[in-house]
């Protein structure tokens, strides 16, 4: 356990959200238990961690305007999932009170707990459907796990998403990809389970989550997330995903937000013509 010295020396010298946070009291109102006061060693994690993670890029997408695009197969897929509210969350976001909510985040199964400024947060399936649509049903897949999938084969699957079957590169290239895959494959890497870097490979629990989709198969997409946070707790050099949908947690709970950094989620971050355009989806005579 830190000293009370080394302590207000960590404190001093966290920075959140670019901003340097130096009084041991606004530490201790983030991280304040039924008591009212903070506690050390969630101070201590969130001064030798947590302060120091980037939150991941934001992006979000409407199924309204896959429709428009004549995207039908994508946002069909897409719906019959449950994840449409998900998908298209947006608004203000915390970004120093997600890092508060992610140092204290326990999850239980498919209960989430967390709390902030000393708001407990019992986050039931109940309020996940609240808030963004998902419920707690659907098969529960694991890291590499294809119980279920009896059926499923990632080289095969992936050579039937190809433009091109008969050309193979190498890896799992996002790029080889025909429109309706290459589409989700994006959704996937960037909303669904984001990560920082490297969206131009497909990882294997990519491909499952792009064959449940394809294919119809109902997903847990709550125990989706919670791996999903649970890794990004483990791994130092994971960024912070869902920082809009902890946003929306905070407002739920109304944890006070007096005085803290709130900003919005920029137009730039949603999904549109111009975004695909980059990746070289580009329509050919209306196509």
């Amino acid at each position: 356990m830190a000293s009370p010295s080394n302590l207000r020396k960590r404190t001093k010298e966290a920075v959140s959200a670019g901003r340097h946070i130096d009084t041991q009291g606004h530490l201790e109102g983030w991280f304040a238990n039924v008591r009212g006061k903070g506690t050390e060693a969630s101070i201590n994690t969130y001064l030798t961690t947590v302060s120091q993670k980037m939150i991941n890029t934001l992006k979000h997408v409407s199924l309204d305007w896959l429709k428009s695009e004549e995207l039908l197969d994508v946002a069909e897929s897409l719906k019959f999932q449950g994840i449409e509210k998900f998908l298209g969350l947006t608004g203000n976001i915390y970004p120093d009170l997600t890092k508060v909510f992610f140092t204290n985040l326990k999850v239980k199964g498919h209960r989430f707990e967390s709390r902030v400024k000393g708001v407990i947060m019992d986050i039931t399936p109940e309020v996940w459907e609240i808030v963004t649509g998902l419920k707690c049903d659907g098969l529960k897949l694991g890291k590499g796990t294809i119980e279920g999938l009896e059926e499923y084969n990632k080289v095969t699957f992936y050579r039937s998403c190809l433009r091109n079957p008969q050309v193979v590169g190498k890896g799992f290239q996002v790029g080889s990809l025909a429109v309706y895959p290459r589409i989700l494959a994006f959704i996937i890497v960037w909303i669904l389970t984001p990560r920082g870097h490297n969206h131009v490979v497909l990882h294997e629990e990519d491909l499952i989550l792009m064959n449940c989709i394809m294919n119809q198969i109902k997903v847990n997409w709550l125990s989706v997330i919670g791996m999903q946070l649970e890794k990004a707790k483990r791994l130092m050099d994971y960024r912070i995903p869902y920082v809009v949908l902890i946003s929306k947690f905070i407002q739920y709970f109304k944890v006070p937000d007096e005085g803290e950094l709130i900003e919005p989620v920029k137009q730039t971050f949603e999904m549109n013509t111009t975004n695909f355009n980059k990746i070289g989806l580009i329509k050919v005579n209306g196509q």
